[in-house]
């Protein structure tokens, strides 16, 4: 057989899952540069007092990050930090919370947001795109294996198919990791370090009979996520009252209902148009091309099936 007929005899969906599979990697290793160069996403925080003690009502707080691989640009923007300065020093004044108090609320805050921080985040979806990079070559290899066979042996279609799942699961792990993990651990983290944010080295106090509400709506371009959340400051009540306040919420018109605080806000996030495209890629290389692959080669193996069946 000369070159030129070995070649043509090369089953047309070798030749297509190949060139499939060289795009994947090229994908990949495009998108591990951008993160690298690029932002992951762009992030915006805003909340504010709508009820609270001390005329702290309409105080607010914006929170914008860029956030990258190194270093994240994060900015904050605080509208009325005379009335938020004033009603953290009366904060203060009324008994910083003991040791005992502080690590308590520490176990409450980590129970509400335990989640991994936006380092470890980065740091798994780099290894997970160096995975679906290491997948898309074995696949190569493994249907480069039997090039010229239009049906290979079936543990190895077995591993081949198993091989494919995984890297479809892996590449649509790296876009949920990027795409909501990722903001999400951002919040969380500003949720279990206010004090960071408030360059404060006092302990901050818990919210008693606390109710969180959401609202969320998500799109390829990114999602936003209206929040409201209530309750009385524990750190504006006197500590001789703390207990009580806990137990059951005070009655309207007293001292310590004057605790009560409101803060609605809203975030907001923007997908980069590289991962926006991610998005396309995926669907289209990973799950649909592959697919009409799979059909396209038992179409193939049926028909050339199809003369024994007859002479059968």
């Amino acid at each position: 057989m000369s070159e030129g007929e070995r070649i043509a005899s090369i089953p047309p969906w070798r030749v297509i899952a190949c060139l499939c599979l060289v795009l994947q990697i090229v994908v990949l290793t495009s998108l591990t540069s951008a993160l690298q160069e690029e932002s992951w996403f762009v992030g915006t925080v805003t909340a504010t007092v709508e009820e609270g003690p001390l005329m702290l009502e309409g105080v607010s707080v914006n929170v914008t990050i860029d956030m990258q691989e190194d270093q994240d640009d994060l900015s904050i923007d605080f509208f009325g930090p005379l009335r938020l300065n004033h009603w953290q020093e009366e904060r203060d004044s009324r008994a910083t919370l003991s040791m005992q108090e502080g690590k308590e609320y520490d176990e409450r805050v980590n129970e509400t947001f335990d989640s991994p921080s936006p380092s470890a985040i980065k740091s798994m979806t780099l290894t997970l795109i160096q995975t679906g990079i290491g997948l898309s070559v074995l696949l190569l290899v493994l249907v480069c294996g039997d090039l010229w066979k239009q049906r290979s042996r079936l543990w190895l279609t077995a591993t081949r198919r198993l091989v494919s799942l995984g890297s479809i699961i892996n590449t649509l792990m790296v876009l949920i990791l990027i795409l909501l993990v990722l903001p999400a651990s951002w919040l969380g983290t500003i949720a279990e370090n206010p004090k960071d944010l408030a360059d404060s080295d006092e302990n901050e106090a818990f919210l008693a009979h606390a109710e969180f509400s959401t609202d969320s709506s998500l799109g390829v371009d990114g999602f936003t996520l209206e929040f409201e959340a209530s309750g009385y400051d524990i750190g504006m009540i006197r500590p001789a009252n703390r207990s009580a306040v806990e137990a059951e919420p005070p009655a309207s018109g007293t001292e310590d209902a004057e605790s009560f605080i409101l803060v609605a806000g809203e975030m907001r996030t923007e997908t980069p148009n590289y991962l926006v495209q991610m998005i396309y890629y995926w669907f289209a290389i990973w799950v649909v091309l592959p697919f009409v692959l799979l059909i396209q080669q038992r179409v193939a193996i049926d028909s050339r099936l199809a003369p024994l069946r007859i002479t059968e």
